[in-house]
């Protein structure tokens, strides 16, 4: 599902990057969905165009040598192309547990920063500095009543595997 720019909050820098972060607008419980194991509810209303946070783990930088995993995303900085492993709970925060969505029911919106003249550092409140090219974020795609199950969609592969 794909978001007008002008219409979500803005990135909190002060939250990318940060292993085993989870909002208190959201928990983990059980999904609904059949072999999905744990997934994330709306704890709150979430209004469309909040920022929910990015996508972090282990990057690796050749393709070749990916784990199996389902917690990969494949993503492009101005300069190479790269994926993501979300798959250690120790490397990665709650959006690891976002599941799949049977086709129309995502609420969720992901986001790849392409920035191609190399002005995405960011510095954090503690001093970090961040280059944000080719991050994964991810955003409310419409408004997310308390207790609805946050979802995105991976594409037709994933959506096979689980049967939607």
């Amino acid at each position: 599902m794909s978001i007008d720019p002008s219409t979500v909050e803005s990135v909190n820098i002060n939250v990318v990057d940060v292993p085993k972060y989870i909002p208190m607008f959201v928990n983990i419980g059980y999904s609904k969905i059949p072999n999905a194991g744990l997934g994330i509810f709306a704890n709150a209303r979430i209004n469309k165009g909040t920022f929910l946070g990015n996508y972090m783990g282990e990057i690796y930088d050749d393709a070749n040598n990916l784990p199996r995993s389902d917690y990969i995303f494949t993503s492009k900085s101005r300069i190479k192309t790269f994926s993501i492993d979300g798959a250690n709970i120790e490397t990665s925060n709650y959006t690891r547990f976002i599941n799949c969505a049977a086709i129309g029911t995502d609420n969720v919106a992901v986001v790849r920063h392409r920035d191609a003249t190399g002005a995405s550092v960011y510095v954090t409140k503690d001093g970090k500095q961040i280059d944000i090219d080719g991050y994964i974020f991810l955003f409310a795609a419409r408004d997310i009543e308390p207790g609805e199950e946050l979802l995105y969609d991976y594409g037709v592969g994933y959506r096979k595997k689980l049967g939607l």
